[in-house]
């Protein structure tokens, strides 16, 4: 994202500016609103609200794979809505940029969660990239990407936070967290 577009502010000096500019206040508002509906829906199991959340063609990139359209992101929903008991997503933060214009934005949510598979609880911290698009009047995902900077049983937490290999769901190969690592400003803050 880009700290100075998403950070400064010029005031509108004609009507069409103005307009603009409180269209897009509005459109961030309802980024905002699709983000915390779609986490409460995943977590109440609400398959119809968790699938209109996105476009008809719209998808979800999780651990390198992706699901597109309306049919597969409800088989891929149910099976993670089975194999998971209970989750909690909280989003935490978001900055979304919007061409009020072209009815598209892009965005950042950072979050946490928690989440049951079997008797294990599982913790998470997580980033989702965001491409949206405006429908009608409606936003909804045109492509969701989940990156994990760790989703570790809660009893490793303390062992694993510092260690790289933060992805350590069971059943799973134990890998390395999508980032800070990877981030190119990781190693080249000097």
């Amino acid at each position: 994202m880009d700290l100075t577009g998403s950070t400064s502010t010029t005031l509108a000096t004609t009507p069409e500016e103005a307009y603009l500019q409180l269209r897009e206040l509005a459109d961030k508002a309802a980024l905002v609103n699709l983000s915390v509906l779609y986490s409460m829906a995943v977590d109440d199991h609400d398959l119809d609200t968790v699938v209109d959340c996105f476009a008809p063609d719209g998808s979800f990139t999780r651990l390198g794979n992706t699901v597109r359209g309306h049919a597969d992101l409800r088989a891929f929903y149910a099976s993670m809505m089975d194999r998971y008991v209970t989750t909690l997503h909280t989003p935490e933060s978001h900055v979304a940029v919007v061409d009020v214009r072209a009815g598209t934005a892009r965005g950042v949510v950072n979050g946490h969660g928690e989440l049951a598979l079997g008797n294990r609880l599982l913790l998470a911290a997580y980033r989702y990239d965001d491409q949206y698009v405006r429908l009608g009047d409606r936003w909804v995902f045109a492509n969701r990407t989940i990156r994990f900077m760790y989703n570790v049983p809660f009893e490793q937490m303390p062992t694993s936070f510092a260690d790289s290999r933060r992805l350590r769901v069971p059943d799973s190969p134990v890998a390395e967290g999508d980032y800070p690592e990877t981030l190119p400003t990781w190693s080249t803050y000097r």
